[in-house]
């Protein structure tokens, strides 16, 4: 048995490796600026997953209003930019901050919370923070957002001409997230929160400190989640409230995570590389004509997964079970 576990870690890690590699080698080899967009939106929303993971997954905090930190990376790294010419690697230093301490309050209002008490709070939460960005029009350009100016080539500002060097950056983003993922697995901090997932009265007996533990794991989220944000405004050069604080990009992120496997490492990883490729699909087949189909199919998706693999797909991969936090 033992050698058995040997020889299928050995597998597992050798495959991670190919696939690294077969990744690290991909802007070496591919030119269509198209198949670039997909993979980094894949690497987007797997990092926004992961990000999501660490609160909704590890601790079953579910979190409805999570794009909101989204905007809180977005936002604060573009008005730098289009206010006072601060380049976008400075700018989200400072909005990760923000989301930081946005998530320190909100966790010490609303996590005290549990069940559907709790997903209203956050689903509330994120509804007034794109109310704000529309309300502050003068400022954040309300409705119709804040758009960043493509002058060229320019590693200062982030810009560049093609989208190798984007997605070089949203591969590392989605490793830094993968990272604290994984450390987290790993920790004390990780056996707290599934322990928190399980029973909250049983983790609080056993003097687990349920408020601490669960804040953290939400401001450490925020922070990631920010992170992206930021990496949005840099990518997309066009912000808009709908865009980065809409229940849609929430409902996404989750997405990415249940039909993965919540509470793993890779699991939204796996999730992102079966939704991004979808959504494009439906958005090429079904187009703009056909309002809230796409949120159809993945509800579809979503019931498929639930019904035969209700751990998420991340099962049906046995060389990663092992990175399961169960």
């Amino acid at each position: 048995m033992a050698d058995r576990d040997k020889r299928v870690n050995w597998v597992g890690t050798a495959s991670l490796i190919v696939l690294a590699a077969a990744v690290l080698a991909i802007p070496l080899i591919l030119s269509n600026r198209y198949l670039f967009r997909v993979l980094i939106n894949i690497f987007f929303f797997a990092a926004l997953g992961s990000a999501w993971n660490i609160i909704g997954g590890y601790a079953g905090q579910l979190s409805l209003g999570h794009a909101a930190f989204v905007a809180l990376g977005a936002y604060p790294t573009g008005l730098l930019m289009f206010h006072y010419n601060v380049p976008p690697w400075a700018g989200v230093l400072p909005a990760a901050i923000l989301a930081a301490m946005v998530a320190y309050l909100l966790g010490k209002l609303v996590l005290s919370l549990r069940g559907p008490y709790l997903a209203l709070a956050t689903l509330a939460f994120g509804e007034i923070v794109r109310i704000l960005l529309l309300h502050f029009k003068d400022f954040t350009g309300g409705p119709l957002g804040v758009t960043i100016p493509f002058t060229g080539t320019n590693v200062w500002r982030l810009q560049f001409a093609t989208e190798h060097m984007n997605y070089c950056i949203c591969l590392g983003l989605l490793s830094l997230c993968i990272f604290v993922a994984s450390r987290i697995h790993n920790s004390r901090m990780g056996y707290y929160l599934q322990a928190i997932k399980e029973n909250q009265d049983a983790a609080e007996n056993l003097g687990i400190p349920l408020a601490r533990t669960k804040n953290l794991a939400l401001v450490i989220s925020a922070i990631l989640t920010a992170a992206m944000g930021g990496f949005y405004m840099i990518f997309m050069t066009y912000i808009d409230p709908y865009a980065v604080a809409g229940l849609n990009l929430s409902i996404e992120i989750i997405l990415v995570a249940i039909i993965g496997g919540v509470g793993t490492v890779w699991g939204p990883v796996i999730g992102a590389c079966i939704l991004v490729p979808l959504m494009e699909i439906s958005n090429f087949v079904l187009g703009s004509g056909r309002a809230g189909a796409s949120m159809l199919i993945y509800a579809v998706i979503l019931i498929i997964v639930v019904l035969y693999s209700p751990k998420g797909l991340i099962t049906l991969v046995p060389k990663l079970e092992g990175y399961r936090s169960e």
